[in-house]
């Protein structure tokens, strides 16, 4: 449940972690628009509750203070490369990238090249910020 998801991020958030930007439908909407998809929504109540940002060096991309869409300038940018028209870029860790499939919101790795498409990485948005807060935790 996002719920319990954003009282972990809450009890090990610092000042600074994430934008905490205003988001509106209108902006989502837009977006979305822009990248020709439907933007999931585990990911767009993120988008409204943190913005962009992350804990112990996970960072989310998502919306900044100044109403920017970050996601959709990354995801633009991957296209380039090959990046498949239903996935939105959310994490990029250099060698991959952090993906969720707007078809059904299921977060996938992907990296420049991959000709064979994605690899499956977590069932939802929820899954994946678990996981990798839990592994951060772990590693602290």
């Amino acid at each position: 449940m996002l719920t319990d998801l954003y009282e972990l991020i809450r009890r090990h958030e610092r000042k600074g972690d994430f934008t905490h930007a205003v988001v509106t439908e209108e902006m989502l909407r837009e977006g979305g628009k822009k990248l020709g998809i439907k933007i999931p929504e585990e990911y767009q109540s993120f988008l409204k509750e943190f913005g962009h940002g992350g804990i112990g060096g996970i960072e989310v991309i998502g919306i900044g203070k100044n109403g920017k869409m970050m996601f959709e300038k990354e995801t633009l940018k991957y296209r380039l490369y090959g990046l498949p028209n239903e996935l939105i870029v959310i994490e990029n860790c250099d060698e991959w990238l952090y993906c969720i499939n707007s078809d059904d919101g299921k977060v996938v790795v992907w990296s420049k090249g991959d000709n064979n498409g994605y690899t499956k990485g977590f069932d939802n948005f929820e899954a994946y910020l678990y996981a990798r807060i839990n592994d951060m935790l772990e590693n602290m």
